[in-house]
């Protein structure tokens, strides 16, 4: 599967802020936050800095199902946030791919590309 990916320019714990609040802003929710780093440390092993950000919105969820409810697998969208050699990247998920291949969800993938990739733009 294509993810784009970029390095933020802020600590991990800016960066989860930030794409938090521009999730919100930009009209979807976050849907669940996984933190890895977190449960990891439950099995004693410690980690850098890693999360992901299921993020979605009821808006486009009812828009999935009105055209091909099989398609209903696909959502919610994942932010993965992580840090490697002390430099936090952010993979996102492409949703043009990941609805491909269902009925009439092109143009809301297309519209839900382009609001993931203004989200990832408020850390590049």
């Amino acid at each position: 599967m294509k993810m784009k990916e970029i390095t933020s320019k802020f600590g991990f714990k800016q960066t989860v802020e930030l794409l938090e609040k521009s999730v919100d802003e930009k009209g979807l929710k976050v849907v669940s936050a996984i933190d890895a780093q977190a449960n990891l440390r439950k099995i004693g092993v410690e980690a850098g800095g890693n999360k992901i950000l299921e993020v979605f919105h009821p808006k486009f969820a009812k828009e999935v199902f009105e055209n091909d409810l099989r398609a209903g697998i696909v959502p919610p969208l994942r932010l993965y946030i992580y840090d490697e050699k002390d430099q936090i990247h952010v993979a996102v998920q492409n949703a043009v791919e990941l609805f491909s291949q269902y009925n009439g969800l092109r143009d809301l993938a297309v519209r839900l590309d382009e609001i993931l990739d203004s989200i990832v733009k408020s850390v590049k």
